[in-house]
């Protein structure tokens, strides 16, 4: 881990430190004190250098340390080198800091690389950041500095800092950072521990250092006239980094939004949750921080990002209307903020239930909320026997009674009596398999032992002749394919709109309905086709009774629905066009044109049709094409034309 929080100890000129001394200097409790001090002097060890020597509460400081940055990031030079992408974002971070006679050479020294290479990074820098308008300007007087609002400026470094590495590319800032004083990072550390004592929030682990570390450039830029307390965007940062607890009453506007969200999802995807309370104030937990972060352009990378959009397609695609309501006051969303919710809703959705449950596990992810939702979930299908104890602060987890679980999966080391498995928040295929067959082996649970590749082909090769060109390593990579085939939801899971709105199933009528009569003629080719029951349409009738038109999704269109056990017998759509506008619970603010009934099975099967649906709602040509459309002919080809485009 890396950490600032003995820096005053260090570079001081005292060399000799007692405990009590220590614990006021640092804000540090002793617990926290003395792992810090074993990872330093593991460090240290590491690093062929001498441990710091503690002995009766005493501490003996050396009287210099050299390369302290290379110590701290356990940095070897001899394998130490950035990528082009970093070399060019911290040549902007470097000019961020306002550092005054900024020069190729100093570029050249803190990037260790050639003056060709700084030129050629500053020249792709320039010409990326003109797409923006922004320039970077130089005079012998100020050397190089950047020329554009500092809103956007502040943005940009966010951005770019995101795009190092928290080896190379924090090493070289934080030593960029550190070079005039070397307590710079260790004053701001203590100013982000105050804001958030203040705030009474704490900033996900794993999000620590890039905001320690942007702390550090805002301040070392210092903020030009008219612009805002640097101290209130830190809180904004803060909050925006930190897990959602405890700032969740603050905020009535939120707390709305989230019932907004939680709506159109349940709307959208036709869909209810088992724990409607639980799932909301996970939502509310997760949406105050992502409010915040987009509020303030703080965006998130998404390592997962393509592997979220791939195993949950269809839910990913819904994302852009279940969000609306963020949309409206935040502007665009990017792709990574929300694979994160999609993380948080996949987990509800595509959980499986299971009864029986005997071991109970802990899960202590200090990622944040959406990490440790999709940990979760992965651990849940990987043994679904165990009941799982969610955990997302290492302070949380330490209160657990001990005899409240019986294992403990984290992504930090833990001590526990207890058998401690330790795994990343995203793993891959591999490292699931060893966990998986770790764990049955451990606790004896009932279940198949995964094999290797290399274990099938050693078993298999005797009785097979491998043909050139093909070599045992080719084969040993299908195999692998093969036994880490993930589900893809998009493609494997999920029906099309085309195969449950056939033509039989969609009607027209030019009667005078009222809601009730509109609902039952648009549900009769479902009856016909034995997909529902009777008591299907009454539970849709009944819900809209007490709970209002909630199947209105608006633009004329409703999706009446209710739960699969309230009378589905398959999954299955149908399809009805009023040439008289309906009006729902009889209120002209919920005039309908189009009725399309769901029955569904489960939380998901359908999603893939909804996706379409909702893809349809969001094209206005499209809409227009649909609500116009006189046959089931012209309703079959405006499906299948959006089906096509979606599959390119």
């Amino acid at each position: 881990m890396i950490n600032y929080d003995l820096d005053i100890l260090f570079f001081s000129k005292h060399k000799l430190w007692k405990l009590e001394r220590i614990l006021e200097v640092t804000n540090l409790d002793k617990e926290k004190f003395y792992r810090i001090l074993e990872e330093f002097n593991q460090k240290f060890e590491n690093q062929g250098l001498k441990k710091l020597d503690y002995k009766n509460e005493c501490l003996a400081i050396f009287d210099k340390i050299e390369n302290f940055e290379e110590t701290r990031y356990s940095i070897n030079q001899k394998t130490f080198i950035l990528s082009e992408v970093e070399r060019r974002s911290l040549i902007y971070l470097l000019i961020f800091t306002n550092e005054s006679s900024l020069s190729i050479a100093l570029f050249q020294k803190y990037l260790q690389v050639s003056k060709n290479t700084v030129l050629s990074d500053l020249k792709k820098l320039r010409e990326e950041l003109m797409r923006k308008n922004i320039q970077i300007e130089y005079s012998r007087k100020k050397g190089f500095y950047l020329n554009f609002e500092e809103k956007i400026l502040q943005e940009k470094a966010w951005y770019y800092l995101q795009n190092l590495s928290e080896d190379a590319g924090f090493y070289t800032l934080s030593k960029v950072l550190n070079d005039k004083d070397p307590l710079t990072i260790f004053k701001n550390n203590q100013l982000l521990k105050k804001i958030m004592q203040e705030l009474q929030i704490e900033i996900v682990y794993s999000r620590y250092l890039s905001t320690l570390l942007f702390a550090s450039l805002l301040k070392c830029r210092g903020f030009e006239k008219g612009s805002e307390n640097i101290n209130e965007l830190l809180k904004s940062l803060i909050i925006g980094m930190s897990d959602g607890k405890n700032t969740i009453e603050q905020d009535n506007g939120l707390y709305r939004m989230a019932f907004s969200i939680m709506e159109n999802v349940m709307k959208l995807a036709a869909i209810e949750f088992d724990d409607f309370t639980k799932t909301f104030m996970a939502l509310l937990a997760h949406l105050t921080p992502a409010y915040y972060r987009l509020k303030n352009h703080f965006e998130l990378k998404n390592v997962l990002l393509e592997r979220i959009k791939k195993e949950y397609h269809s839910l990913f695609l819904l994302m852009d209307n279940v969000l609306q309501p963020l949309k409206e006051e935040v502007g665009e969303i990017s792709e990574s903020e929300k694979a994160y919710f999609v993380i948080l809703f996949g987990g509800e959705i595509y959980k499986n239930k299971y009864s029986g449950k005997s071991l109970k596990a802990i899960v202590l992810c200090v990622n944040g909320i959406s990490s440790s939702l999709i940990m979760q979930k992965r651990l849940e299908s990987l043994f679904p026997t165990m009941e799982f104890i969610l955990s997302a602060r290492v302070s949380h987890f330490e209160k657990l009674p001990i005899n409240s679980y019986d294992i403990i999966f984290s992504t930090v080391p833990v001590k526990s009596d207890k058998k401690v498995y330790l795994m990343s928040a995203f793993p891959e295929q591999r490292e699931e398999n060893k966990l998986y067959n770790q764990v049955l082996q451990d606790f004896q649970l009932p279940g198949f032992i995964k094999p290797s590749a290399q274990t099938i082909l050693d078993s298999i090769e005797p009785y097979i002749i491998i043909k050139k060109p093909a070599s045992k390593l080719d084969l040993i990579k299908i195999i692998e394919k093969k036994l880490n085939r993930t589900r893809k939801e998009g493609k494997l899971s999920g029906v099309m709109l085309t195969d449950l709105l056939t033509k039989e199933k969609i009607n027209f009528t030019n009667r005078e309905l009222t809601w009730q009569e509109a609902i039952e003629l648009a549900a009769q080719p479902l009856l016909d086709k034995h997909e529902i029951e009777e008591r299907y349409i009454k539970a849709i009738i009944d819900k809209v009774e007490a709970f209002g038109p909630y199947i209105d999704l608006g633009l004329g269109i409703a999706l009446p629905h209710a739960r699969p056990e309230e009378g589905v017998k398959k999954l299955g759509m149908s399809f009805l066009r009023c040439e008289h506008p309906v009006k729902l619970m009889n209120d002209d603010k919920h005039e309908i044109k189009l009725f399309i009934v769901l029955a569904a099975i489960d939380n998901e099967t359908h999603l893939r049709a909804l996706s379409t649906l909702t893809k349809i709602l969001s094209n206005k040509e499209r809409l227009g094409q649909l609500l116009a459309a006189t046959n089931a002919t012209e309703v079959e080809q405006i499906l299948l034309e959006e089906e096509g485009e979606g599959e390119k």
